[in-house]
Order: structure tokens, then C-alpha cells, then sequence
């Protein structure tokens, strides 16, 4: 039963890790095409604090706290659920931890960048 658990920490996860790597390309998709949604100013809040948390937590050495649950979920056993496995493949690369940092403030500076070059717009009243 805390495998399943684990599990829907693990999908929840690769939601987010999807929210935020599809906005990277959405965004200035959607801004080109004239699609109300990418120009929402809470979606790009959410996306640019998202990017800057993963950032931080990666030049902090902090893990994040989704792959912490999930580990306490799991103990010592590995996930065999179908979902399981291929959702770690997705979001879990064995690479070392300056790669990753070097990704991360590449994309934070991309997202930025959305900012100036793709700005939201603000509601209506």
C-alpha cells in the first residue's frame, strides 16, 4: 500500500517536472500564436518560481522534497509498478550534480529571458 503512495508522490512529480519543461516551449509557442493562457500572469509566476526553487535547491545541495517522500515512502524497497519504473526513467538521469545546475541556471535564465521577450499581460478588470 506505501508503494502506491510513492507511486502518486513519483507522478505528481513528473506533473511538475512536465509543467515546467513544457513551458520552456510552450510559452513562447503560445505568445507567438496569440493563446490567452501563456500570457496568464499567475501560470508564468508559477513557472518562474518553480524554475527558481529547482535552481536553488540544486546549488543549495538540498533534494528535492517530492524524491525525499517518495524515498521514505519507498525505505529500502524498489518501486516494481509499472509506473513506477518508467517515471523514474523519465525524470531520473544519472548525471552529476553540476550538470545539472549548469541545465538548471541555463533554464532559469531562459525563462527570464520569457519574461522580457514574451511578457504576460495583465488581466482585465
Amino acid at each position: 500500500m506505501i508503494l502506491i503512495f510513492a507511486d502518486i508522490v513519483l507522478v505528481i512529480h513528473f506533473c511538475i517536472v512536465t509543467f515546467i519543461t513544457s513551458g520552456f516551449f510552450l510559452i513562447p509557442i503560445g505568445y507567438i500564436a496569440n493563446w490567452d493562457w501563456t500570457s496568464n500572469v499567475k501560470l508564468r509566476i508559477s513557472h518562474c518560481g518553480m524554475m527558481v526553487f529547482v535552481t536553488l535547491e540544486t546549488l543549495l545541495g538540498i533534494t528535492c522534497p517530492l524524491t525525499s517522500l517518495e524515498n521514505i515512502l519507498r525505505g529500502s524497497i524498489q518501486s516494481e509498478s509499472f509506473i513506477g519504473y518508467w517515471v523514474q526513467q523519465l525524470i531520473y538521469w544519472d548525471l552529476p550534480t553540476h550538470i545539472f545546475f549548469i541545465l538548471y541556471c541555463i533554464f532559469l535564465g531562459w525563462t527570464l529571458l520569457m519574461w522580457r521577450i514574451f511578457p504576460p499581460k495583465k488581466p482585465c478588470p
